[in-house]
């Protein structure tokens, strides 16, 4: 099949571009005692064990605010890691050794990909959801110490940071209130199998600490959420729920859908920003561009794809965008494949990839 490079857009690539092949919440509820109460006595725990090793707890708390645009222009720069997490870190001395690098290959060499770091922040703006895996609690008797992963849907700070709406009975709550630490993986929405792309975020959870910050973060969690139905529903939801942040990052697993993967460096994960593409602008979420995008150009997509490879497209679908390009999922022959769609130049806006 030919590969080549689409024009602007997908409308000018449906004119005559080529392509390029391409590889709620949790809501189980725990038994015992109180949330707050075991929250009251992990943070005992903590300061006995802060007291016995020297180490000082870290309650500075700062905020960057809205500009006027959304508190996603923010970041909740809360350093609140348990001193059982510090002391943990200094006694594992955490191997930053990348297990594998990035893998480039005469399928994946030319596909003008944006850099891991970039593509991790693009799919945390574009996916909804997450597993998200906690540690059962002493609480749980026979599942204590065994992982639990839950579904949840999550937003992210203007550093990176997944912000969590979590119910205050649900396990994952009860369990990040016994032990911060968790990790969150995130897939590629539209994609299936083992080629998927995901992200996975290691670090400490916990509750945002007043009033100001859970205002924060429900303000960043509508700017994600806004054009989805059920966000008319989310208002009444957050009144019974509360807000949580991975306050400290630990690591950053990247698998790209293309052959590449890669522990990301946390100084490199957190200073990229996402493609503008991908966020929320001008009242626009990521979610509404697509849309608009397969409403307008998935017949043509399909017609040029089947005319440029010479098969029958039964169905198209755009799954995801880029300043670079787009990823669409073709349905063909009772199979479905991947392709990517790259541009001439960068987009940043629904009317450039228009």
């Amino acid at each position: 099949a030919p590969r080549a490079v689409g024009r602007r857009g997908a409308a000018s690539f449906a004119r005559g571009g080529t392509m390029a092949s391409a590889s709620s919440h949790g809501d189980g509820h725990g038994d015992g005692s109180s949330p707050s109460s075991r929250e009251t006595a992990a943070e005992a725990r903590d300061a006995r064990e802060a007291q016995s090793s020297g180490v000082k707890p870290t309650t500075t708390t700062t905020t960057t605010t809205s500009d006027g645009k959304g508190a996603k222009n923010g970041e909740l720069n809360i350093p609140m890691e348990s001193a059982s997490a510090r002391k943990r870190v200094g006694r594992t001395r955490l191997l930053r050794t990348p297990m594998a690098g990035g893998v480039v290959s005469r399928d994946t060499k030319d596909r003008n990909l944006p850099s891991m770091a970039t593509a991790a922040r693009n799919l945390m703006e574009l996916a909804d959801y997450g597993d998200l895996s906690t540690t059962m609690s002493d609480m749980h008797h026979r599942r204590a110490g065994y992982p639990f992963g839950s579904t949840v849907d999550f937003a992210t700070d203007a550093t990176g940071h997944p912000i969590f709406c979590l119910a205050p009975l649900a396990i994952h709550t009860r369990n990040i209130a016994a032990d911060s630490r968790c990790s969150l993986t995130v897939k590629m929405s539209g994609w299936g199998g083992l080629a998927n792309a995901r992200v996975t975020i290691f670090g400490d959870v916990q509750k945002l600490p007043s009033a100001e910050y859970q205002t924060a973060a429900n303000e960043i969690f509508k700017a994600k959420y806004h054009a989805r139905k059920e966000a008319i529903d989310m208002e009444d939801r957050w009144g019974d729920y509360t807000f949580y942040r991975m306050n400290r990052i630990v690591d950053v697993y990247f698998v790209g859908g293309f052959g590449t993967l890669n522990w990301i460096k946390l100084e490199e994960y957190m200073n990229t920003s996402p493609d503008i593409i991908v966020t929320s602008q001008n009242g626009r979420s990521v979610t509404e561009t697509l849309s608009e995008l397969n409403t307008r150009f998935a017949q043509r997509l399909a017609k040029h794809m089947s005319d440029a490879l010479d098969l029958l497209v039964d169905d198209l679908w755009i799954i995801s965008i880029d300043r670079r390009g787009m990823d669409v999922r073709v349905r063909t022959d009772g199979s479905s494949l991947i392709r990517r769609i790259t541009f001439e130049v960068d987009v940043e806006n629904f009317d450039d990839a228009a």
